[in-house]
């Protein structure tokens, strides 16, 4: 089983453009979901899972339109975080929608021995959050120090040999141009 986990593309948010976080994707960000479409067309995609918010749903349906793979099903465990949640001493709530992340992976992976590519299209926090669970780092060490760009492609793959989840791939952003990055 491999997993692709993907940042949605430019925000109006993320551009400055407005203050509202759950903000539609830009000009700039349709073009770079659509060459992340390119891009993963080559990968063997058999489900697609998303977050609710607008700029991940947006980035999805592109994906989808060029990949001819139907989203499975949104998801708001994969939501972004509040930056105020992560910040704050509400360990409780982080921790209760984490928990539920980790059954909606373990859910998602339950046959890591099919061959098998999911492709989630989620947040910065989100995906740092799931890389750094299934290689079993630390929260801290998740939070802290994997960075996201938009449209950014981590692959992580299931090991049998030694039973763990194995990155193969972090943040790469080759299949933007340099306007787009």
């Amino acid at each position: 089983m491999k997993i692709i986990l993907v940042r949605h593309g430019e925000s109006e948010h993320n551009a400055g453009l407005t203050e509202d976080k759950d903000s539609v994707l830009t000009k700039k960000g349709r073009k770079q979901a659509e060459f992340l479409g390119k891009k993963l067309k080559k990968e063997k995609i058999s489900e697609i899972y998303v977050s609710k918010m607008m700029r991940a749903k947006e980035t999805a349906k592109i994906i989808s339109k060029i990949i001819n793979v139907p989203i499975k099903e949104e998801f708001e465990e994969l939501n972004e975080y509040k930056s105020k949640i992560l910040k704050s001493k509400l360990k409780r709530l982080f921790h209760g929608r984490l928990k539920k992340m980790r059954k909606l992976l373990k859910n998602i992976s339950k046959e890591k021995n099919e061959e098998k590519t999911i492709l989630i299209i989620a947040h910065g926090v989100v995906n740092r959050i799931i890389i750094g669970d299934l290689l079993q780092l630390s929260l801290k060490k998740q939070l802290l120090r994997f960075k996201q760009n938009n449209t950014g492609i981590n692959i992580l793959s299931w090991n049998e040999n030694f039973k763990n989840w194995k990155l193969d791939l972090m943040n790469d952003i080759s299949h933007l141009t340099e306007k787009l990055k």
